[in-house]
Formats: C-alpha cells, structure tokens, sequence
C-alpha cells in the first residue's frame, strides 16, 4: 500500500472546514502509522470521527473508496461531511497553521 503523502487532491481544502460538528470518516488499515497519525491528529484537536477499516476487505473497501476518492486507494483518506479531505499530508496543511 502506498502513503496517502503520495496521492494528488481531488479538491482544495481550503474549502472545507473540519469542525468538532463535521461528520468525518476515515478510510484506514490495521498497525499503518500513517493512519495511526492521522487519527492522532484528528483526536489531539478533538475532532470525533468513524472509521472504514480495508484491511478484511481489501479489494471490496479499496474498490468503494476509490470510486470516492478519483482513484486513490492509499490509506487514510479522510472525508468530511461527505466531501473528500484528502490523505495524511493534506490533514496535516490544514491544521499546519492552526
């Protein structure tokens, strides 16, 4: 599996805001620090969120994320309200200055 610090955006995050209200889901694999951290990240500003886990399912849940994410299949990949975030690299930008 390829860290999400590779994959492009699909849209700007400069237009979506995560709030302690927004509904996030995290697309994520068992013991992959690069999910571990972002889920840290996400915990550390208080931000509840749920996870999709593809470890078990891989090719089911990588086939569904990708249709969500433009083709990325990396983990994490992170939505808010139901609009695409991004990967690890791009939660970290957001919260860089903040």
């Amino acid at each position: 599996m390829i860290c999400s610090l590779f994959a492009e955006k699909v849209e700007s995050v400069e237009e979506i805001k995560i709030t302690q209200e927004s509904k996030v889901l995290v697309y994520t694999s068992l013991f992959w620090s690069p999910c571990i951290e972002a889920k840290k990240l996400l915990q550390s500003r208080g931000i509840d969120y749920s996870t999709k886990l593809i470890t078990f399912s891989k090719k089911k849940s990588i086939n569904e994320m990708a249709k969500k994410t433009g083709g990325r299949t990396s983990v994490p990949q992170i939505f808010v309200d139901d609009k695409y975030f991004g990967g690890l690299l791009e939660l970290k930008e957001y919260y860089k200055d903040k």
